[in-house]
């Protein structure tokens, strides 16, 4: 996977970021897998609610706290989805995937936009690498904190940097 790639624009006091990858899969799967909440239970977290056109869902934390919430704003299936994104203590972003056919799989596109804090950069990062090795082993659960916060610290300098170039 190589996600060291994702383009990120700056908005006034806010950022845009947009990853692109092709997963080794066809449209519908990885549709279920960023749809479902039994999907995104094994590579992202709990989510609950209706992740449909008009839908509320929230996130829980390992804790079973509310750590995010949101409503689906529009929904083609199996192509594109856009969500409000609502992080506790934030402000609402919105959120836009995108999955069209590749030659080696489906390309899955992912933009956040109006986020404030730069932690999103390695933290989709993180979350899109357990989405492909959730797809490569469809039993594995691979939400792990521990495994996930060591991706994130080795990831946050490379995203710290990203960030501050768009600073100056």
């Amino acid at each position: 996977m190589t996600l060291d790639a994702p383009r990120i624009t700056r908005d006034g006091d806010r950022y845009h970021l947009e990853y692109s990858e092709v997963y080794a899969t066809d449209i519908d799967d990885l549709w279920s897998a960023v749809t479902t909440t039994e999907r995104l239970s094994r590579w992202m977290a709990t989510y609950r609610g209706d992740l449909r056109e008009g839908g509320a869902w929230e996130v829980l934390g390992s804790d079973r706290e509310v750590w995010c919430r949101g409503v689906v704003t529009s929904c083609t299936p199996p192509r594109s989805f856009t969500t409000t994104w609502h992080a506790s203590g934030e402000d609402p972003t919105e959120l836009t995937v995108t999955l069209a056919p590749d030659d080696a799989g489906t390309r899955l596109t992912l933009s956040h936009h109006g986020i404030q804090s730069i932690l999103y950069g390695a933290g989709w990062q993180t979350y899109l690498e357990l989405l492909a090795q959730g797809l490569a082993a469809p039993d594995a659960v691979l939400v792990d904190d521990a495994a996930w916060d060591a991706r994130f610290a080795e990831l946050r300098p490379v995203y710290d940097e990203k960030f501050a170039s768009l600073r100056t």
